[in-house]
């Protein structure tokens, strides 16, 4: 009998997943017709709750009109966990064809944890920490409506009361809550306090959100949205008589939802949050004649103009004339050009004449972006390596003249732009060497599509992205079987995917939350960075954003600090003594001319990088590898592997920060000596790919290895152990090498 349950069972998920699978199909094949989809969800038969009678009506009458609108409508109702999630991932896979992504959902809401959450009909949340497991994260809808080429637009009449509070309130939708002010704490908080239902902060937090993705929600952040006495709530019946209309552009159809329910309710106010271009957008055009096809190209001249003006980075002015060869600004540019080319060409004149420390800082200052930094930097390493330059004053060279750009020929207005005008202002912008002019276009049009985010934005914190975590593992079986409760299941998808944090609060739902392990889980989660919030705007959310900030700064230094002192006290050494074999070795100038090359390649990379302080992982990076690479063409493989092997052993005679709470993405790769297991993992805030041991694991088998920083982390002492500490790059080279050792031994 059992085995016949179980390939029932079996027989059933696989009947429901090709189901999917065609749904999905069809959906694809209607969006590329139509270029219009919507999911809508109405969840009204809550389990643990009380059930609320309209988001039914309303999910079917949206999905009516939406249709009527010439949208693939997807209309699912009473979803619970998995169903919400599998909805989700396959709307996912057809917005990100489709030119406009509608999402409506009705039901219960709430913020809670300083998280904005949609209720699943089979949810159950007794403390702030179950609904990691137990709901859905607004930012997984806003993620997906980032995919459209138009516009997302998320719909919400969900901003409903706490209905995990104790006590039978008549059903209504939303309250706001100030308990999650004074839950405010560092990285180390005891944000998993078990705090009751009825403490949990209530409403929806506001978001903010950018790329053409407006969140409309039905009742303003913290304040009640009431589910209505009719066959409609008040905002879904408003929206429902004005979505129809033709020639309503979006913008105004929203305000007369807002105007007719703040009439109809007399307290309720509805918000939208986010920005969309100037260009118009109907649901339903007009009688009038459909608007020209307009060249955008004097617009996206007039908007980089704004920002190109202010550079003194040749390349970047010359991309502008090309890209805009008609530009009324032409002209200006060309003689702007040449004026820098002049004074740079001069200023050069000096230095080469000086050949001195002083001189060739002052190019430096004076001309970061010109065309011989890299040369200036590399000489300028050498001379401070060496520590045999002449001592020289400062140098007086000649500056870049002062602009005498004409006033712009059109006002541009910074806000409100076409996303396709704002991607050809880009292509000029992007590949500046001028950071100051990439940080300011990025700080004025952030985009998450394209990538664009200015070093302080909270979009930027974690480069790890729950959502796409979600979609990509949708097939899997073992996730599948997971979120359908197998405990099994769950613990073999936490080690396929450590980074998909839902698999382990799931984990912890399928055995019943034992012995607190949802807290646990939820608090290792957030200490690696796991659980940054990119879109809400809580008091709560912005205080654990700021402490995840400063604390992957300080990470980052650390390790930065580490391994360039490791690079600078070996890089020097190395290169010169691969040079001096290479030169030796070389017969007549043109050895000596290709090695002082290699030479001056390899400390503009990394001698000069260490130099000036270049505590990022990016710039580590680039030292570790130019070196490699500059001994390697300079002297030979020899010399490039002696000098990377130096760095490993000077890196083992450092305390190496090694906490599991400063690392991400984790991942064992095997077991070495003393039975210690060795992992793949990136730090906080660095993109690099070190392979290393962890500290609480060293602990535990040679505790006198193991110390405390002053900020409270653990540290190995890599050389007690007899390990090396490496980037990914360099463990994964040696590893091929002893394997060609081996092939060709055994020939």
């Amino acid at each position: 009998m059992q085995d016949a349950r179980g390939n029932r069972k079996s027989w059933h998920v696989r009947t429901a997943t090709f189901g999917l699978a065609l749904f999905t199909a069809l959906l694809v094949t209607q969006a590329s017709a139509q270029e219009r989809v919507a999911l809508v969800i109405g969840n009204s038969q809550y389990r643990k709750v009380n059930p609320l009678p309209n988001p039914v009506n309303d999910a079917s009458d949206m999905t009516a009109s939406l249709t009527r609108l010439g949208f693939s409508v997807k209309n699912l109702n009473d979803l619970d966990f998995d169903g919400f999630r599998r909805a989700l991932v396959d709307f996912a896979n057809v917005a990100r064809t489709a030119d406009q992504a509608v999402i409506f959902f009705a039901g219960h809401g709430v913020e809670i944890d300083g998280k904005n959450w949609l209720i699943p009909i089979d949810a159950e949340v007794k403390s702030e920490i179950d609904v990691y497991a137990e709901a859905i994260n607004l930012e997984t809808l806003i993620d997906i409506s980032v995919m459209p080429k138009t516009i997302g637009l998320v719909i919400l009449d969900a901003c409903r009361n706490n209905p995990f509070a104790s006590g039978k309130a008549p059903p209504s939708k939303s309250v706001s809550g100030s308990k999650s002010k004074r839950l405010l704490a560092d990285s180390s908080t005891k944000f998993a306090r078990k705090t009751s239902a009825a403490e949990a902060p209530g409403g929806l937090a506001p978001v903010e959100v950018s790329d053409n993705v407006l969140v409309a929600y039905a009742a303003a952040a913290g304040t009640i949205a009431r589910d209505g006495r009719g066959r409609n709530s008040p905002y879904s019946g408003s929206l429902l008589r004005h979505v129809e209309a033709p020639g309503l552009e979006i913008n105004y159809l929203f305000r007369l939802v807002h105007d007719d329910v703040v009439q109809e309710t007399k307290y309720q106010e509805p918000a939208v949050y986010g920005t969309l271009s100037k260009e118009e957008i109907y649901f339903k055009q007009g009688d009038a004649p459909s608007t020209p096809t307009v060249d955008l190209g004097p617009e996206a001249e007039a908007l980089a103009w704004q920002f190109v003006r202010a550079t003194n980075d040749i390349a970047t002015l010359r991309r502008f004339s090309d890209q805009f060869p008609t530009s009324p600004h032409a002209e200006e540019v060309r003689e702007r050009v040449a004026q820098l080319e002049s004074a740079e060409n001069l200023a050069w004149a000096i230095v080469e004449r000086q050949k001195s420390t002083s001189a060739y800082r002052a190019y430096l200052d004076l001309y970061p972006y010109g065309t011989r930094v890299d040369q200036a930097r590399a000489t300028l390493a050498s001379l401070e390596a060496a520590a045999s330059s002449k001592k020289v004053a400062a140098v007086e060279l000649p500056g870049p003249p002062a602009s005498k750009y004409q006033t712009a020929s059109a006002s541009v207005d910074l806000n409100g732009k076409n996303p396709e005008v704002v991607e050809k202002a880009w292509e000029v912008l992007k590949p500046s060497r001028d950071q100051r002019l990439v940080s300011r276009f990025s700080q004025a049009y952030p985009s998450l599509k394209s990538h664009r985010l200015s070093p302080g934005s909270d979009l930027s914190l974690s480069s790890i992205n729950p959502t796409d975590l979600m979609i990509k593992t949708a097939q899997d079986e073992d996730v599948n079987q997971c979120f359908g409760g197998h405990p099994a299941a769950c613990a073999k998808a936490t080690q396929k995917y450590p980074d998909y944090v839902q698999l382990k609060f799931q984990l912890c739902r399928a055995k019943g939350n034992p012995k607190g392990c949802m807290t646990q889980a939820v608090e290792n989660a957030r200490k690696r960075g796991l659980l940054v919030s990119r879109f809400t705007r809580s008091e709560l959310e912005k205080a654990r954003n700021k402490e995840y900030r400063r604390v992957a700064s300080r990470v980052q230094e650390n390790v930065g600090n580490v391994v360039t002192n490791v690079i600078s006290n070996t890089v020097s050494t190395s290169v010169s003594n691969a040079v001096g074999a290479a030169v030796s070795a070389a017969a007549g100038r043109a050895a000596a001319a290709a090695a002082s090359a290699a030479a001056a390649r390899a400390a503009s990379t990394a001698a000069s990088t260490a130099a000036a302080h270049a505590a990022s992982g990016a710039a580590t990076r680039a030292a570790s590898s130019a070196a490699s690479r500059a001994a390697s063409s300079a002297a030979s493989k020899a010399a490039a592997d002696a000098a990377a092997q130096a760095a490993a052993r000077a890196a083992g005679n450092i305390r190496i920060p090694s906490d599991i709470r400063l690392k991400r993405d984790v991942v064992q790769l095997n077991v070495v000596r003393r039975g210690l297991r060795l992992y793949r993992y990136k730090y906080l805030g660095d993109n690099t790919y070190y392979v290393g041991v962890i500290a609480q694991d060293v602990a535990k088998r040679i505790p006198a290895a193991v110390g405390r920083a002053p900020d409270g982390y653990l540290q190995v002492d890599y050389a007690m152990l007899g390990l090396d500490f490496m980037t990914l790059a360099e463990w994964t080279k040696i590893r091929r090498q002893r394997v060609h050792s081996v092939i060709s031994s055994s020939r």
